[in-house]
């Protein structure tokens, strides 16, 4: 996959641009789709559209193989997390729930109820090349 040759910039965008959390359309699984959308052009979440609750996505998620299934099958088998650079999508633990993200360096960007959160990339439990 190949990213926009000004990738940098249309991900900081994105980034600057994420709103508050919402089922289907910027939850974690669509936050990380959308900024891989927003580096390469190319929209992985098609087949994982089209639930609104917290039910619709365990349902639909469960159908893949949760989180990091979907990330799997779009972006091929995870990597060590000690080779993630900036733009690729990780996997971290947050309670009883994995969450996707985008690294940004030491750190992982993904969205929650407060909109744009920061996690240690020191916590990731996988990582997927972009």
């Amino acid at each position: 996959m190949m990213r926009h040759q000004n990738w940098e910039h249309k991900l900081n965008e994105f980034l600057k641009s994420v709103g508050s959390f919402e089922w289907g359309a910027n939850d974690c699984c669509m936050f990380a789709v959308n900024a891989v959308e927003a580096m390469t052009g190319k929209d992985h979440g098609k087949p994982y559209r089209g639930y609104k609750t917290a039910l619709g996505a365990a349902r639909r998620l469960e159908k893949f193989g949760g989180v990091e299934g979907i990330a799997t099958i779009e972006l091929g088998d995870p990597k060590p997390v000690k080779q993630a650079k900036r733009g690729d999508v990780v996997s971290i633990q947050n309670g009883e729930n994995i969450i996707l993200g985008i690294c940004v360096g030491v750190k992982m960007a993904a969205v929650s109820e407060d909109g744009l959160t920061l996690f240690s990339m020191s916590v990731a439990r996988n990582a997927w090349s972009v």
